[in-house]
């Protein structure tokens, strides 16, 4: 496994998100655009797992990419995503993991290491196994 590139990004509500200051815990990342129509199909799930997972202390995160500010809160807004979220606005971050398309989904174990991506539209049940396994 190698290790996740860092970052700091601003969030939407408000603050900022440091992987590097979420050692010791699991961080799924989610690459997502308003344009995606995937995206939207997804969003759901992402939401019911990151509340089922947040006793455990799971942090989920939303990058919207390719997009605007303005596009990718309208677009949380109409999902109903809750999740923290923040906009990469020079495209680095997405550099730095190799996005080609979204969506895209990262899971980071305690130790900062990527232990799995995957592009596409992930399922309750992908998610549930894949942080399962770093739990």
């Amino acid at each position: 496994m190698e290790a996740a590139p860092d970052f700091n990004m601003a969030l939407f509500d408000g603050g900022d998100f440091q992987l590097s200051a979420q050692k010791g815990k699991v961080v799924v990342i989610n690459f997502f655009a308003s344009w995606c129509v995937s995206c939207g199909k997804e969003t759901p799930v992402i939401e019911i797992i990151s509340h089922a997972y947040a006793p455990q202390k799971v942090v989920f995160l939303a990058i919207a990419v390719d997009d605007t500010e303005k596009k990718a809160k309208e677009f949380m807004k109409k999902m109903g995503m809750t999740i923290p979220a923040g906009l990469d606005k020079t495209g680095k971050i997405k550099d730095d993991y190799g996005i080609y398309g979204m969506p895209t989904t990262f899971f980071i174990d305690k130790n900062g290491k990527v232990s799995y991506s995957h592009s596409g539209v992930v399922t309750e049940e992908l998610l549930r196994h894949e942080i399962d396994k770093l739990l």
